[in-house]
């Protein structure tokens, strides 16, 4: 084996380490530099020079006009927003949502955290919008907002997947969860705390599993299905207070004492979910 494929899979195992943060990454840092080409930049260096504000700091005059076309068609449409029909509304937020996912895409190779803001700024419109919306009109306001909700969920589900973006990912499950909810307590509504309690453990074990599963070809849905897992363990106290206004009572005390119980699991199991989430 020659010295440049040593090389590269020395700094291959050593970008795992930092990942996995089974090294502080100062050693990753010092451990990278030693095995870097002359030529090369440092290790920090490279990821401290990418980014919007290092963008910005070196004038590039693209970024700046997009900015200001950007600003100016959202406070442009914005301000006529009330008078345009209803058609013309949902075809204007879809447009500028269509725009900040369409440029998150573009750069989601080169400017990580441009295209992170993107589809940011792209999902807070789209639920902005939306909400606006619906109040400007004045349906059924909360089967809308539960269409709202899906909807935004599911878009935010694919473009996570799409940008390999895991907070968006997350939220979007969370969107399709809280709908999820609400139907099964329209369906259900006479369901009991402990009976809700077995419903959501179930799902719990069923998103960790599925974590698990899915930790060696797609670590990054692993980590979202986990967070997501561990969301769930206490989604029977958020549907009987939030979903079904049951009174607090005791479920504080109970979640608790939950949620002791849960950070005890995971830490006497740490080294094992710790490793397929990191992978």
């Amino acid at each position: 084996m020659d010295q440049e494929k040593k090389r590269a899979i020395l700094l291959h195992e050593i970008e795992h380490w930092r990942r996995s943060r089974l090294l502080p990454e100062q050693y990753c840092d010092f451990l990278s530099n030693l095995y870097r080409e002359d030529g090369d930049p440092p290790q920090s260096q490279n990821r401290n020079n990418t980014g919007l504000l290092t963008y910005l700091r070196h004038g590039h005059g693209f970024v700046w006009l997009l900015g200001f076309v950007i600003i100016s068609c959202i406070c442009l449409i914005g301000f006529y927003f009330t008078a345009f029909p209803l058609p013309m509304q949902i075809f204007s937020a879809c447009v500028i949502t269509a725009i900040c996912y369409g440029l998150a895409a573009i750069w989601r190779s080169s400017e990580k955290s441009m295209s992170a803001m993107l589809s940011t700024l792209g999902s807070a419109i789209m639920l902005g919008s939306g909400v606006w919306i619906i109040q400007l009109h004045q349906g059924e306001a909360k089967i809308w907002f539960l269409v709202l909700v899906g909807l935004c969920g599911l878009l935010w589900c694919l473009v996570g997947i799409t940008l390999r973006i895991s907070l968006l990912h997350y939220c979007g499950l969370v969107g399709l969860i809280l709908v999820y909810a609400v139907l099964m307590g329209g369906y259900w509504p006479t369901a009991t705390l402990m009976m809700l309690e077995v419903f959501w453990i179930l799902h719990t074990v069923l998103l960790v599993g599925l974590s698990w599963w899915v930790h060696r070809r797609f670590p990054r849905l692993a980590l979202v299905y986990f967070a997501i897992g561990m969301t769930l363990a206490f989604m029977a106290e958020a549907d009987m207070i939030i979903l079904r206004h049951q009174a607090a009572g005791n479920m504080v005390f109970y979640s608790i004492l939950k949620l002791a119980i849960v950070v005890g699991i995971l830490f006497w199991t740490r080294k094992k979910w710790i490793t397929w989430v990191t992978s």
